[in-house]
């Protein structure tokens, strides 16, 4: 129990401390507090000492007092007509996942989600997300306080989403399922269509009439769950079509070396593709392979390129265009039904329209 002198200001100290204590998170917004006499135990006063304390803090704008009802905590949207959004992911090459360019396009849009202030924590790194890192990070996510919700990008198993439901406000999952292919009871999520991606590639290759498609990718073999459905997806439809497929695994530790061996490997690579071939590199990003400069169209007639990763404007290959216009919609109207009960608002899954982009001269 914390003890304040009986001489001084008594009030404006404990104002003061109770204020820290909501910004800490202690008492979340929405949320009523403790009675007066709980408040006067907890900080060693007496209960006239706590109701000039929250006269103080009413004038404020930080409490809201109800008749006949108990004191509550305004949410940060009421104190500033904005509701504070803190955005947490972790991956690597983070700034290449769609998930994070959807959000990064709506902390920049300047209009109508204005009305939320965005806080992020973004963690890009190759190292595994263990046990320990999330709760040095929970812990630091812990005392930020005057959060209305949280979006968190990062792929985690049921145990780790408990914890992360475990902070004092909100939090909407963005991402995969986990592997068990169940979500934590009460848990959030909005999720992308986890087979589009491939399935766009093999639908084209089809379309176009390639001879055959050939897939780069990392060697690390495909453990997730979303993963491996992704790849099913791709390898029964192109056998549905009877079009072959060449699997390219590319060395590396991790995706930087991944792509260095890439680089060095695609022109022997290209030289033993037939002409009709469509040369696809998924979680390879190159700007040699992108832009072309790595395999010119004139040493390699007859072999189209596409990459898979989200295309920059020195792309002159083929690309994936992704709208993210559903998704975005759909995380708005998530977070403003945040603490809203309804199953409507547990686990959404979202298609984003992909297509595939001509290569530009």
């Amino acid at each position: 129990m914390k003890s304040y002198c009986e001489t001084g200001p008594h009030s404006a100290r404990v104002a003061k401390a109770i204020e820290k204590e909501i910004f800490s998170g202690t008492f979340p917004p929405d949320s009523p507090l403790p009675s007066t006499r709980a408040l006067a135990g907890r900080f060693g006063v007496s209960q006239r000492v706590v109701l000039s304390a929250l006269d103080l803090l009413e004038k404020k704008d930080v409490l809201v007092r109800q008749e006949r009802k108990r004191v509550y905590v305004k949410a940060r949207s009421v104190v500033d007509g904005a509701k504070e959004i803190l955005f947490f992911a972790f991956g690597d090459e983070i700034g290449l996942h769609s998930i994070y360019q959807a959000v990064n396009e709506m902390i920049l849009n300047t209009g109508d989600l204005r009305r939320y202030d965005f806080f992020s924590r973004i963690v890009s790194s190759s190292g595994p997300f263990t046990s320990n890192r999330l709760d040095r990070e929970l812990a630091r996510l812990d005392n930020l306080g005057f959060i209305d919700c949280a979006l968190f990008y990062c792929f985690m198993d049921e145990a780790s989403m408990r914890k992360c439901m475990n902070l004092p406000y909100p939090v909407i999952f963005l991402g995969e399922v986990p592997d068990s292919g169940k979500l934590p009871s009460g848990a959030r999520m909005i999720s992308p269509d986890s087979t589009g991606l491939l399935l766009t590639a093999a639908k084209y290759a089809v379309e176009k009439q390639y001879k055959e498609m050939a897939l780069a990718y990392w060697e690390e073999p495909a453990t997730h769950r979303y993963e491996k459905k992704a790849l099913r997806a791709m390898e029964d439809f192109l056998k549905s079509h009877s079009l072959p497929l060449r699997k390219i695994p590319i060395p590396g530790a991790d995706l930087r070396e991944t792509r260095k061996n890439f680089n060095s490997m695609a022109p022997s690579l290209a030289a033993s593709l037939a002409p009709g071939t469509l040369l696809t590199a998924q979680n390879i990003h190159s700007q040699e392979f992108d832009s072309r400069t790595l395999l010119p169209r004139k040493k390699y007639p007859g072999i189209d390129l596409l990459t898979l990763t989200l295309p920059e404007s020195s792309c002159r290959i083929k690309s994936v265009f992704r709208d993210y216009a559903d998704f975005q919609r759909t995380v708005v109207e998530f977070i403003e039904n945040a603490r809203n009960p309804s199953e409507k608002y547990r686990h959404v899954t979202i298609n984003y329209h992909y297509k595939i982009v001509e290569e530009s001269e």
